[in-house]
Order: C-alpha cells, then structure tokens, then sequence
C-alpha cells in the first residue's frame, strides 16, 4: 500500500506550483553529501497537505484530489519536475489528523539541483528565488547563512554535507479546508 499511496505526495506538491488549490503549510528539504563531495540524498517533506478555496468560494477538494491522482500520481509529472535526481521514492502518511507527504531521492550532482559552489571549492550557494520545486514559496529557516531579502541566497561553508531548507507555501488569508477525508477513503480502497 506504500507504493500506491507515495506518489499522491508529490502530486500534492506539484499542484501546489500548478493549480493553486492544493497545498501545504511548509515544504522541508534536507540533502546530504556522500564523500564525493557531489551525489547524496535527499527528501523533501510537505506538512499539513490541504485545499484552499478558489476566488468563487466552491470546494474543489475533490475535483483537486481527483487531478493530482490521476496527473501526477499516475502520470510522470513529478519525475520531470526533479531534474538531476534518480531513485524517487513518494509516500503520503497521516501524521495525526494532518496529511504529509514526503519525497525521498538520489542525485549524482549537487549541481544539477540548483546549488553552486565557487570554483570547486568555495561556499555553497543557493538562490532561493529560483522558480523550482525546491524553492517555490517563501523562505523560513535554513541551517546555512541566508543572505536576507536583498541577497536570497543562502550561503554554507564549504566542509558542509548536510543542507536544510524550510519554506512556507500557505496563504493563511485564504480559507483552507481538509483533504483527510478523500486520502482516507482512496487509501482504503
């Protein structure tokens, strides 16, 4: 059942960047260096996973939910959207009451991600304004030096291997409503 319910994770995540109904309160991406120095791992966890009202006030949740199933958990969507990474694994899981769901993947290059590191060497960079799956949202927390709003980029030093990064998705000006209920009858089917 693992298997069957993991891509609705990122189905979720990639509505967010597409129809603007569903979303998350906060996306959390952690990436750890093998020795090389390049390749790692990575996940990307999506918490409180919900639907927000669109202008006209209807509940879409289902027609939303019924979309990232059949888009995206079903299609290839999402292995488009991770460029540079192989070996995606997705799940959705209850944590409590909330919906979260959670990518877990592999890379060969830090690169191809979006980071940047001057001459091979230098700190680690990451431009957080960049339009991408990793950085789509509003910038909270790091374990790196962020730049603030005149600089966004967040800077590590360059013996790190281990990379955090913590963005807000929800508006909290919109009504949201659950999407509990629809994973729960999905996921018993």
């Amino acid at each position: 059942m693992t298997n069957r319910l993991g891509p609705a994770a990122i189905l979720i995540m990639l509505a967010v960047f597409c129809s603007g109904c569903l979303t998350a309160d906060l996306k959390e991406l952690r990436l750890s260096l093998k020795p090389d120095g390049k390749s790692g791992t990575g996940s990307l966890i999506f918490t409180r996973i919900h639907s927000e009202m669109s202008s006209d006030t209807a509940n879409n949740t289902k027609e939303d939910f019924n979309s990232l199933v059949t888009e995206y958990y079903q299609g290839k969507k999402i292995d488009e959207s991770l460029k540079g990474t192989h070996n995606i694994k997705k799940r959705l899981y209850l944590d409590g009451n909330e919906l979260m769901g959670e990518v877990t993947f592999e890379f060969d290059n830090i690169a191809d991600l979006g980071f940047f590191q001057f001459n091979g060497s230098g700190p680690f960079m990451y431009y957080t304004l960049a339009d991408g799956v990793f950085t789509s949202g509003q910038f909270e927390a790091s374990n790196g030096s962020y730049g603030g709003e005149k600089m966004p980029i967040i800077f590590w030093d360059s013996s790190a291997r281990d990379f955090y990064i913590k963005i807000s998705l929800s508006s909290s000006q919109s009504p949201q409503r659950s999407i509990v209920g629809l994973y729960k009858t999905w996921a018993a089917k």
